[in-house]
């Protein structure tokens, strides 16, 4: 993940560039499910498996956990596959994946691009914080601090 494994020679992204990169992610997503027949359920959306050329325009990539569904059913039910901290509570209580699961797991992605953190991380437990960003992230807007969750490295 660019944002997090960034190299010390490379600055940090600019938030014009953060935001194309979302943009070319969800018109992927949206590709994947209402133009494709049948659609493809990627379930394994972060930010890992966005890929980036030399102008940082994205590709959804890793279909290696992809599910084809019949645009008739609303979800499909298989052994929950996918990455901690992305995986949609729904999908993994049920089993049932969906668009929604995608989308639920699009959201934590961009929670990463605007946090530069990982969604999954064992060293907020040094400090005594969440080891999933969703809900490291849910404390700054219950005490309405969001602001703090910001990269605070990314150049505007």
């Amino acid at each position: 993940m660019y944002f997090v494994d960034r190299p010390e020679s490379e600055p940090p992204l600019q938030w014009r560039v953060r935001k194309r990169i979302a943009l070319g992610a969800a018109k992927g997503l949206a590709y994947l499910h209402d133009h494709c027949d049948p659609k493809i359920i990627h379930r394994d959306i972060k930010a890992a498996n966005i890929l980036l050329d030399e102008d940082f325009e994205a590709v959804v990539g890793d279909f290696g956990l992809v599910k084809l569904m019949d645009y008739k059913k609303t979800h499909v039910t298989t052994a929950v596959r996918g990455t901690l901290g992305h995986i949609a509570p729904e999908y993994l209580s049920t089993g049932k994946s969906s668009e929604k699961t995608d989308v639920f797991g699009y959201g934590v992605m961009l929670l990463e691009i605007i946090t530069g953190q990982r969604a999954f991380n064992l060293a907020r437990l040094a400090i005594n914080d969440e080891v999933m960003l969703l809900e490291w992230v849910s404390i700054y807007y219950v005490t309405e601090d969001m602001l703090l969750v910001l990269d605070q490295s990314a150049a505007t």
